[in-house]
């Protein structure tokens, strides 16, 4: 039986990662519209950022650009922070980077931010060792653009640098120059002890450490439900990650079709195991939360709503918010004008 402790942490230091699902037969508009409905779901709520996830040829994925993304998304909201959840700086020249994000901060004064990765999520490649060593000589070189080296076009104030980090050498890099981490505990749980201490440990006193954690949560009414929705989610993710390269829509859309077998109920109950993930009642999500802050002495946590459909992962973070606060407390929403006037 789970240990229920206390939440920890506020709803407005909680956080989104989305990675944009797309199924399947589904148009990229439907798909972007069902995320900017789960964007202005979480600032609805209270929830401190929505960051885009960068990966690419990940099918069921549509988060290949998150400066679009991003841009995309607050034009639609008026509160909550905006970002990039992981760019890889070893796939972007730095200076295109640092132009792409400066117009964005300055279209949306303090709502924007950056967080850059050594890598991103890409089948079958493994990151060359040089690429891991070009990491900090990127990340030096985007923080140096964002303070003037270069006269950036469109540029008021620098949008903040965050690094996520799914290794502790990424985190240490975080902590050398003062900067605030996010480990991916919902990719790599087992290395997440590590990178908290590589980074409290190497942190440079220039600024207060900001730790924050990422992990991925299906919430539902009680435990049973949510793990439905749990096992939904890894019957349609583990079936499109083995159709073949060559497959089409339709042929996708054929696969999706049967019911869940008992191959894959097993593999969603092992993965229950798994301490990225968190899934159950809104009571069970809010001790866990809390468990997990107190293990990691996280400032913030990064919540991946694991579904596919953007109405379950709204349902998701009301959830959540309503077994972080006893009440889902929705705040009215303003018009946001595409372009901020200040």
């Amino acid at each position: 039986m789970l240990t229920t402790v206390a939440p920890g942490l506020p709803v407005s230091a909680h956080s989104v990662l989305d990675v944009v699902p797309q199924l399947p037969g589904q148009s990229a508009a439907a798909a972007l519209r069902e995320t900017a409905e789960v964007a202005l779901t979480a600032d609805d709520l209270g929830y401190r950022r929505f960051w885009l996830d960068e990966q690419h040829g990940v099918r069921g994925v549509g988060g290949a650009a998150p400066a679009v993304l991003a841009a995309i998304l607050a034009a639609r909201t008026d509160r909550i922070r905006l970002g990039a959840g992981g760019l890889p700086l070893t796939n972007h020249q730095p200076l295109v980077v640092a132009e792409q994000f400066a117009a964005l901060a300055a279209a949306y004064p303090s709502r924007i931010d950056l967080g850059v990765a050594e890598q991103c999520a890409v089948p079958s490649t493994v990151l060359a060792s040089g690429a891991r060593d070009s990491f900090p000589r990127r990340l030096d070189e985007l923080r140096g653009f964002l303070q003037g080296d270069v006269r950036l076009a469109l540029a008021g104030l620098a949008p903040p640098v965050f690094v996520l980090a799914d290794h502790p050498r990424a985190a240490v890099a975080a902590a050398v120059r003062g900067l605030p981490v996010f480990v991916a505990h919902h990719r790599a749980a087992a290395v997440t002890a590590a990178a908290v201490a590589a980074y409290r440990e190497n942190f440079e006193p220039t600024a207060r450490p900001y730790l924050a954690v990422t992990v991925g949560v299906v919430a539902a009414e009680s435990d049973e439900a949510a793990f439905t929705r749990f096992a939904e989610y890894v019957r349609v993710s583990s079936r499109l990650a083995a159709a073949g390269a060559e497959a089409t829509s339709a042929e996708l859309t054929a696969l999706l079709e049967s019911p869940l077998t008992d191959r894959e109920r097993a593999l969603a109950e092992r993965l229950l195991e798994d301490p990225g993930y968190i899934v159950g009642s809104r009571t069970t999500v809010a001790g866990r939360l809390g468990t997990l802050v107190a293990e990691t002495m996280a400032d913030e946590v990064m919540l991946v709503p694991l579904a596919f459909d953007g109405l379950i992962r709204s349902t998701i973070l009301r959830t959540v918010a309503a077994g972080l606060t006893g009440a889902v407390r929705t705040a009215p929403r303003h018009t946001s004008p595409l372009i901020a006037t200040a």
